[in-house]
């Protein structure tokens, strides 16, 4: 019987350590999203990428983050995120609005001691492109277009995506849990659309988001 409460014990405790350790906690922020052209040097990826703007949309989700040491820590996450682009020439604006949801899994650094802290993140994201549509704005097309997935005669978009993501930030300890800024940066390196040749287009945007994460 004693031996049975002393395990209880142990794990008890191996439990409140590991709960330490593991934070969660809501996500919110701004992505400033737009769409880039590579692989490609010829005059229409050229002008494109010198004339297309970014896009700002909502950033929002659910962060996880595990502490493996005092200074790094394993961060998964699942974000929504509005991509996209605007594009403006002399008579017509498109803007894209594109929603997708993120996996981002991150290694965080963290720099510093005391309540407030610096760290580094960086990592691979998978990335489905759920929905969007593309406002068109012109003296001849004033309204917003669909995008359809199941059309076979405009079904070149590629719904799943790679990327990666690498930022900085601040993290503060309020006591009863952490208070963190984020800004990144995150590109895809598949490209949004199929294409036979090697031009690519890509998403691409610098977030600012925070974040409050507590112990679980």
């Amino acid at each position: 019987m004693r031996f049975v409460l002393a395990l209880l014990f142990i794990v008890g405790l191996s439990y409140s350590s590991m709960a330490q350790t593991i934070t969660i906690g809501p996500r919110v922020g701004v992505n400033f999203a737009t769409q880039v052209i590579t692989g490609d040097d010829d005059e229409y990826a050229e002008w494109w990428n010198d004339e297309v703007k970014a896009s700002p949309g909502l950033q929002a989700g659910l962060v996880y983050n595990i502490m493996v040491s005092d200074m790094f820590s394993v961060q998964p996450e699942l974000l929504y995120t509005r991509k996209g682009y605007k594009f403006t020439t002399d008579d017509e604006t498109v803007i894209g609005k594109y929603s997708y949801l993120d996996l981002p899994i991150l290694a965080k650094l963290s720099l510093g001691t005391g309540d407030l802290k610096g760290f580094v993140t960086a990592g691979p994201t998978l990335g489905y492109w759920m929905s969007g549509k593309d406002t068109y704005e012109s003296d001849d097309l004033n309204g917003d277009v669909d995008i359809d997935f199941d059309n076979d005669n405009d079904g070149l978009e590629k719904q799943f995506e790679f990327g990666a993501s690498i930022g900085v930030g601040m993290g503060y300890n309020t006591g009863a849990g952490e208070l963190n800024l984020d800004v990144r940066y995150g590109t895809g390196f598949t490209s949004v659309y199929d294409s036979d040749d090697k031009a690519k287009l890509r998403n691409s945007g610098i977030s600012i988001s925070i974040a409050y994460l507590f112990g679980l």
